[in-house]
C-alpha cells in the first residue's frame, strides 16, 4: 500500500519532489513480484498505483523539472500503464459478473493479458524507467529559473490551484451521461487528488485537508465505477462476437444501464458537494508565508 513521503512543514519543494519519487518507486517495487507472479490481480492493480503515482509526481511538480527529460519519463510510464492496462480490465470483469459463460470466456482472455503484462514487467522498459527517474531526481533536474528551495507549502499551493482549475474547467459543464466528458474528469480528479497526496504530509495540523480529500476521493470512486462499466462494454463487444454469449451480453448490458443510470445522479450530487469545498492549501500557504 501507499506509504506517505517523508515531508514535514518546512521541507522544500525539491526535497518533496525526491521524497514523492522515492514513495512511489517504494510502492512498485513491493508489488512488482507479485504482480510478475500474477495469481492475485491485487499486486498488478498497486503496482499501477505506484506507476500512476510516479506520473502524477512529475506533473504536480513540472514546473520545476527540465520539461523535455519529464515528458520522456512521462512517456515511457504511460506506455508501461497500457500494457498492463488489458490484464487489469479483464480481471475486473471476471471479479464484477455472475454470468458463467461469460467469465470463461473471459478468463481465457484475461489468461492472455495476463501473459502481455508479464512480459512488459519482464521487459527492459519497466526495469529502467521508474529507477532512472529517482536518480534523475537526485541529480537537481531543475529548470532554468525554478526555485527547488521554495518552501513545499507555497509550491503546493500554486501547484494545486492550477490542477483544480483545470478540473473545475471540464467539470462545470460536464454531462454526466456522456462517457467521454465524464472520463476527462475523472482523469482531472484523479490528478488533483494524487497531486494533493503529494503534499498532504506537510498539512496534517489543517482542518480542511480532510474532508477535502474524503470528498474527492469520493467522486474519484464514482467515476472510476463509471469508467469500469464503460470499459466493460468494450469488452463485452468483443464476447459477443460469439453467438452463444449474445444472450448473455445482452442481459449484463440491461443491468450495466441500468447501474449507470444511477451513478450519474450520484456523479452530479458529488461534483456539487465537492465544489462547495474549500481548498485547504490556500490558508496554510498564507499562513506559512507570514510567518
Amino acid at each position: 500500500m501507499w506509504s506517505k513521503p517523508d515531508i514535514a512543514a518546512g521541507t522544500s519543494a525539491g526535497e518533496a519532489f525526491v521524497a514523492n519519487v522515492r514513495a512511489a518507486l517504494e510502492l512498485i517495487d513491493a508489488n512488482a513480484a507479485g504482480a510478475a507472479d500474477g495469481r492475485d490481480p491485487e499486486y498488478l492493480h498497486q503496482l499501477r498505483v505506484g506507476l500512476r503515482r510516479l506520473r502524477s509526481t512529475l506533473r504536480a511538480f513540472r514546473s520545476l523539472l527540465r520539461r523535455r527529460k519529464s515528458a520522456e519519463f512521462d512517456e515511457a510510464l504511460r506506455d508501461i500503464l497500457r500494457a498492463l492496462g488489458a490484464a487489469r480490465d479483464w480481471d475486473v470483469f471476471r471479479r464484477s459478473n455472475r454470468d458463467h459463460s461469460l467469465v470463461r470466456a473471459a478468463q481465457r482472455r484475461s489468461a492472455a493479458a495476463r501473459r502481455r503484462a508479464r512480459g512488459m514487467l519482464r521487459s527492459a522498459l519497466f526495469r529502467t524507467a521508474p529507477r532512472a527517474v529517482l536518480a534523475w531526481a537526485k541529480a537537481a533536474p531543475w529548470r532554468s529559473g525554478a526555485d527547488p528551495g521554495a518552501p513545499v507549502a507555497v509550491f503546493a499551493c500554486r501547484a494545486l490551484r492550477r490542477l483544480q482549475d483545470r478540473l473545475r474547467e471540464d467539470a462545470e459543464e460536464a454531462d454526466w451521461r456522456d462517457a467521454a466528458q465524464r472520463h476527462r474528469v475523472r482523469v482531472k480528479v484523479k490528478r488533483l487528488r494524487y497531486g494533493c497526496e503529494c503534499f498532504a504530509a506537510a498539512y496534517q495540523k489543517h482542518k480542511r485537508m480532510r474532508p477535502y480529500l474524503k470528498r474527492l476521493r469520493k467522486l474519484q470512486q464514482i467515476l472510476g465505477e463509471m469508467n469500469d462499466i464503460t470499459v466493460q462494454r468494450t469488452l463485452l463487444r468483443e464476447l459477443a462476437r460469439d453467438p452463444r454469449l449474445r444472450r448473455s451480453a445482452a442481459g449484463l448490458r440491461t443491468t450495466l444501464a441500468a447501474r449507470e443510470r444511477e451513478l450519474i445522479d450520484h456523479a452530479a450530487r458529488a461534483w456539487g458537494e465537492f465544489e462547495t469545498m474549500k481548498p485547504f492549501w490556500r490558508r496554510a500557504a498564507a499562513v506559512r508565508a507570514r510567518g
